[in-house]
């Protein structure tokens, strides 16, 4: 292993040709705060816990060209399916239905999102497990949709209290210490990552829609 490649390689390189940069600051605050109850998605997760996605963590021929390359990238410099694993329910109808059955309308109106429009993701990473830095391409909600001609907003929802280990990068905003129903957006092409270095399941929401037209 060369000196350099403590400071630079072949990601860092891609991401600095696209101008994300730590060394500035992001402004980022919470969004808002959701009224949610984690046991009615710990419920949920115990009951379809076979019925989960598990995608290995490489490219695919659904995911746009930047996305691959950040997937390539990411394998290249040693992220892989056995520390990349999340639990992912939502891709079928009927969960993301009864997702947006739980969240409710109050809680819909303080993320000031349409319904219709929204695609919820319930992830659940276990104890050592992470999600590599990436921007994301909303491939999975054009697809349902058929609106790629439009870009969303991405709002990720904590459901369990933050424990050891738990965090979110947003760009150089380091959170932790949430409690459950804590929100924030997630900017359009801005680099976050997400894991779980601890010891209990690090449970959250991703709710990706339109905004509520004024």
């Amino acid at each position: 292993m060369d000196k350099k490649s403590f400071t630079e390689n072949e990601f860092t390189q891609f991401i600095d040709n696209r101008g994300h940069d730590l060394s500035t600051h992001l402004d980022l605050e919470m969004h808002c705060n959701l009224k949610i109850k984690p046991d009615d998605f710990y419920d949920f997760i115990e009951a379809e816990w076979m019925s989960s996605a598990v995608l290995p963590y490489e490219p695919r021929p659904s995911l746009s060209k930047d996305a691959n390359e950040q997937m390539r990238l990411a394998n290249l410099f040693g992220y892989h399916t056995g520390n990349t694993i999340k639990r992912d329910w939502g891709k079928l109808e009927a969960h993301n239905e009864h997702f947006k059955k739980i969240i409710g309308d109050e809680n819909f109106s303080l993320l000031g999102l349409n319904p219709s429009t929204c695609l919820v993701r319930l992830l659940c990473y276990m104890p050592g497990n992470i999600f590599p830095v990436h921007w994301d391409g909303f491939e999975g909600w054009a697809e349902k949709f058929d609106s790629w001609h439009l870009t969303p907003t991405r709002m990720s929802v904590f459901v369990s209290p933050w424990s050891w280990g738990h965090y979110l990068q947003v760009h150089d905003n380091m959170i932790s210490n949430w409690a459950p129903g804590d929100t924030y957006i997630i900017p359009d092409k801005v680099l976050h990552c997400s894991g779980n270095g601890g010891i209990l399941p690090k449970v959250t929401l991703t709710i990706t829609g339109l905004p509520v037209k004024e």
